[in-house]
């Protein structure tokens, strides 16, 4: 066996001639790799005629790329080498890639690493057992697990690739994107390590201290807490939830803008909202929603719905309040209602009603300039109608009459979440229909002056009227009542503004019963301006809302 050994002891003019000459290219021109440096040079024709076996300082150039290693296999023909102990990749002043081993094919320009590896560049270092970095295209792949650490994250996968050219990753199955305050995971992911933005592309979970986001497709940027998550993603804050078509969220600060299809719940308070905007703060508690804002409240026997232009809820202290504004129309089935705002408070528990406001059950009907219903237990205690105080009741065997009774003040007292006793106050008026024991309407008693105290049965139906003291009355027989005398002077009776169910309270009315708006007892002058007052109030509250972040 022929066996010839070079030693090189002046490596700079021994080593020359085996780089094929400077910046020569092989047929096909393809770019050499070229022998710069080596201690020691062995070629062995009875191991090997392919390659040249380069030990200690070796050093390579690749086109614009340096190669480092201890000892090297290098196959000149084949354009291509093996490198074993402390190989390192330069390229440039940016990009340096190590490991304990590595074959590169200069024809290719595909460097394979494996062992320890590490891909370096100035925003972002890649961590890996087996990488694959195509130099022509300047992206890394990694598989078997890794890993890529920037100044705010840690992501990790089975799968991934990294360009240091666009600073762009991606992540395949088992993604972990772990940072300081918060853990991201999911199956697919793409990151950029310089603006430290992750690119929601399948479903992804969230989880920090104060909350969990189920994301389906969007983006995160890890460095500013701003996301913005699409595709109906939600967020769960116990105990409230959150989802939209649309959300801008921040996690950290729990302050989530929802577009299309937005609800919000609060699991704690049997509460759902649903609008096409709306606005969550969970450190401040608050909650804005406008744009067909419905409010779903589900803690008694029945669901209740309510709608209006705009629904607020707020933690004041500790008392949480609720505000809706502008045509507000309500229904439950033992219960519907319309006005103009809605102001609740649980540091006094009342439910503060303005603008004509008007509450059916059903064949009654209450309504006054203000109302107020005063709540004990999460059950309505008493409904206080303030200033020209109706209340009616159609009778069913002739619809054409109607028990009535009105005043300055009146106040409705519940039982078991229904209407037992009604007492009347100031300039009383009442038309009260008795009947014989077939349920026959057998005349019209017409009351005046005095209060009056009304007693209803288990059916929701007038028992008993009382009036006191010195009343004023008249006995009309049923063919003797003119169609004057059937209606006391402040009734009305507008049936066809009643929300009929769920999905009625989003009817706009444009026309408006001012039967009560217009009509002042002595001392009333003020009431408009407290009305207009009470909407500025609660345009500033939306305004301070939308400010406040």
């Amino acid at each position: 066996m022929r066996r010839h050994i070079l030693l090189c002891c002046f490596l700079g003019l021994a080593l020359t001639g085996i780089a094929a000459g400077p910046d020569k290219k092989p047929a096909g021109s393809k770019q050499m790799i070229y022998l710069e440096h080596a201690g020691s040079l062995l070629f062995d024709e009875g191991q090997s005629k392919e390659y040249q076996v380069l030990v200690d300082d070796v050093r390579f150039r690749h086109d614009s790329a340096w190669m480092y290693c201890d000892t090297a296999h290098y196959y000149q023909q084949t354009n291509s080498l093996y490198a074993f102990g402390n190989v390192r990749i330069e390229q440039g002043d940016t990009l340096f890639l190590y490991g304990n081993t590595l074959y590169y094919d200069g024809n290719k320009m595909m460097a394979q690493m494996r062992g320890k590896v590490r891909m370096m560049d100035p925003t972002a270092t890649l961590y890996t057992d087996h990488l694959d970095y195509d130099r022509r295209a300047n992206i890394g792949y990694y598989f078997g697990g890794g890993r890529i650490v920037d100044s705010t994250n840690v992501l990790g996968s089975d799968f991934g690739q990294y360009n240091p050219g666009t600073n762009m990753a991606f992540f395949k199955k088992k993604v972990t994107l772990t940072h300081p305050q918060f853990v991201m995971k999911t199956d697919t992911l793409n990151y950029n390590t310089q603006t430290h933005v992750a690119s929601i592309v399948s479903h992804t979970v969230i989880t920090s201290d104060n909350s969990v986001v189920h994301a389906f497709r969007g983006w995160y940027n890890t460095a500013t807490d701003n996301s913005l998550l699409l595709d109906h993603s939600y967020v769960c804050s116990s105990p409230n939830y959150m989802s939209a078509d649309s959300l801008f969220y921040k996690q950290l600060q729990g302050i989530g803008e929802g577009f299309r299809d937005v609800v919000i719940v609060d699991s704690a308070k049997a509460m759902t909202l649903t609008a096409d905007y709306g606005y969550y703060n969970k450190e401040k508690e608050q909650a804005l929603l406008t744009r067909q804002a419905l409010l779903r409240e589900y803690s008694g026997r029945d669901t209740l719905f309510l709608h209006a232009d705009t629904l607020m809820t707020q933690k004041d202290s500790v008392f949480d309040t609720f505000r809706a504004f502008h045509h507000v129309r309500c229904f439950r089935s033992d219960l519907q209602g319309v006005c103009d705002s809605i102001f609740y408070s649980s540091r006094d528990s009342v439910m503060d009603m303005n603008g004509a406001p008007i509450i059916w059950a059903d064949e009654q009907m209450v309504r006054g300039n203000h109302m107020k219903l005063y709540v004990k237990n999460s059950a309505p205690d008493y409904l206080h109608v303030e200033r020209n105080a109706i209340t009616i009741q159609q009778e069913m065997v002739d619809t054409s009459y109607f028990n009535q009774s009105s005043g300055d003040d009146l106040k409705a007292y519940f039982e078991n979440s229904q209407v037992r006793r009604i007492v009347v106050e100031g300039d009383c008026q009442s038309i009260y229909l008795p009947h014989d024991d077939d349920e026959n309407i057998i005349g019209m008693n017409r009351l005046e002056q005095g209060n009056l105290t009304i007693t209803m049965n288990d059916e929701g139906k007038m028992e008993s009227i009382l009036v006191s003291p010195n009343p004023k009355g008249k006995f009309y027989p049923l063919k003797l009542v003119s169609e004057k005398d059937k209606r006391l002077p402040l009734f009305s009776w507008p049936a066809d503004i009643r929300p009929t169910g769920p999905e009625d309270v989003f009817r706009r009315e444009d026309k408006q019963d001012d039967t009560f708006v217009d009509q002042k007892l002595p001392g009333q002058n003020g009431s408009t301006r407290s009305n207009r007052n009470r909407d500025r109030r609660a345009k500033g509250s939306l305004k301070t809302l939308m400010n406040n972040d």
